[in-house]
């Protein structure tokens, strides 16, 4: 009981302090994949899967039928969103047999349907293209002979998104739709034929600047980290 009341009144005194010194600041946040992180990244879809092996981060296409299209993500949830003004960084990445990389959505509601769904743009190492509602591709998008990179750096602000790969601008362009992003994601997608486990892809290292922290968020990761200290 007096740990419970000892690490209460500490919480009061660290949140009034973070009240004390503003609404918001900027955040770096850095993934290595030197272990399974539960708590930072969750796998959506039926598809395929997701380990850390070896300081990487490894994605299987794994489909449960033939001919069919696979649209898997792995979502960032260490710091959930709004994201607005951020860059995020891809250290050695690549591909075989599918198309990897970024997947940044916004949540809409459809005015036809009535329906809550998703736009994203998908930023794969060799392609770009549009979805919505996560399983249909919209459009030609752009392609690139690039299923390895180095480095894949991706920013965003205010509806303007930049593509750089390996250092050379590819993408440059606006959407006035896209206010903020409410989803982070990698995503693996292809399309499956008879070989229901083609396709696999790789990441070293992901990186996020820009991240925004505010002192809610803050006060949450500091009560999370008392609790964990003060259980038996």
């Amino acid at each position: 009981m007096k740990n419970i009341a000892h690490t209460l009144k500490v919480l009061i005194i660290i949140y009034i302090f973070l009240l004390l010194q503003g609404n918001t600041n900027a955040a770096f946040w850095e993934d290595p994949f030197e272990r399974e992180a539960a708590n930072d990244w969750q796998h959506v879809g039926n598809d395929s899967v997701w380990t850390v092996e070896d300081g990487f981060l490894r994605a299987e296409i794994r489909a449960q039928e033939q001919w069919s299209t696979v649209f898997e993500r792995y979502e960032f949830i260490a710091y959930p969103g709004p994201y607005n003004d951020f860059t995020i960084t891809l250290d050695t990445v690549g591909v075989t047999q599918a198309r990897f990389g970024i997947a940044l959505a916004k949540h809409f509601r459809n005015p036809v349907t009535e329906i809550e769904e998703y736009g994203y743009y998908l930023f794969f190492t060799n392609d770009m293209q549009a979805s919505r509602a996560g399983d249909v591709f919209i459009g030609p998008g752009q392609r690139w002979n690039t299923d390895e990179l180095q480095r894949m750096e991706l920013h965003f602000k205010d509806g303007r998104f930049q593509l750089y790969a390996d250092k050379e601008s590819r993408l440059d362009f606006r959407d006035a739709n896209f206010t903020h992003i409410d989803t982070i994601a990698f995503v693996l997608a292809g399309f499956v034929t008879e070989d229901v486990t083609i396709g696999s892809a790789w990441v070293d290292t992901f990186t996020i600047d820009g991240l925004a922290v505010t002192p809610r968020r803050r006060l949450a990761t500091t009560w999370a980290r008392l609790k964990k200290g003060s259980d038996p």
